[in-house]
């Protein structure tokens, strides 16, 4: 990839020739001394560079983000909506427990969601190709520990019954939620995603047996099966495009994301110390 360039007030890098180290004006200045050590200026712009990589890479998304239009005045005011709702339940010290305080936990919200809504824009602009590699399909499965109860909710729904309702009758694991799935879905068995890669069927499916062989602690051959029921509503993603969107952003790795940033703004770092520290960090961004 293209190195990268970016003047960002965040460092103040003074910007040599390419591949040159920056320095600064009277670097050689000391700003303290102790036992058989001086500490100058330049020394000090050198530990910075080392300790700001994570807030430069930070800075730079973000001002990307600004480039999409991703809306930070919203989305801060979703961070401090939840941050209110926690301390009006009394979640404050959890907050200060994992983050430090609100305000931690507000950056890290805010940062989050600003990298989703890049992500976003990101399979927005791919979809064509996601789309055809991910296969979506939006339906509900109902999935079950015992054949017979797998019989008896489909045959609660031959009766009449719709998916919800069977499935809260019988002893399904989890409700069976409407949800975008995708061939490449981890949580799905295998059976399942060959079942619905066989055939264009629309509604209930016959019970998808689903056997995982191994082994107990005596070492003896052991299988356990589950038992699913799916219902497809739709297999036209355009009926379901923003939620494929959403759902897809969650799978595009950061490494996928910055080489498609940093390479679609062109960006460039003009001090060497800087692109080493941040590729050797992010290794994609060479």
């Amino acid at each position: 990839m293209k190195k990268l360039l970016v003047i960002l007030s965040l460092l103040l890098l003074c910007a040599c020739s390419a591949g040159k180290t920056s320095s600064i004006s009277n670097g050689n200045d000391v700003l303290f001394t102790g036992p058989g050590v001086s500490y100058t200026k330049q020394n000090l712009y050198e530990s910075l560079k080392v300790s700001s990589v994570d807030a430069l890479v930070n800075n730079i998304v973000n001002n990307i983000a600004k480039k999409q239009n991703v809306d930070f005045e919203a989305i801060e005011k979703e961070a401090q909506e939840m941050i209110d709702e926690y301390i009006a339940n009394g979640y404050e010290s959890y907050i200060i427990a994992y983050y430090g305080s609100t305000d931690l936990f507000k950056k890290n919200y805010v940062d989050g969601r600003i990298v989703e809504e890049l992500s976003k824009n990101y399979v927005t602009e791919n979809y064509d190709e996601m789309v055809s590699n991910d296969i979506p399909v939006k339906m509900q499965i109902a999935s079950f520990l015992e054949m017979s109860d797998a019989e008896k909710f489909l045959n609660d729904i031959n009766n009449g019954s719709t998916f919800d309702t069977a499935a809260l009758n019988n002893n399904t694991q989890s409700e069976p939620i409407s949800s975008v799935y995708t061939d490449t879905d981890t949580s799905l068995a295998i059976e399942v995603k060959e079942y619905l890669n066989s055939n264009t069927n629309l509604g209930v499916s016959p019970i998808i047996t689903s056997t995982v062989s191994s082994t107990d602690a005596q070492g003896n051959a052991t299988e356990t099966s589950t038992y699913y029921v799916v219902n497809v509503e739709s297999r036209n993603h355009a009926d379901f495009k923003d939620e494929y969107i959403a759902l897809a952003a969650q799978n595009v790795d950061s490494e996928t994301l910055y080489e498609n940033l940093f390479g679609k703004y062109d960006i460039k770092f003009f001090d060497q110390d800087v692109y080493n520290l941040i590729t050797s960090k992010y290794e994609v961004l060479k």
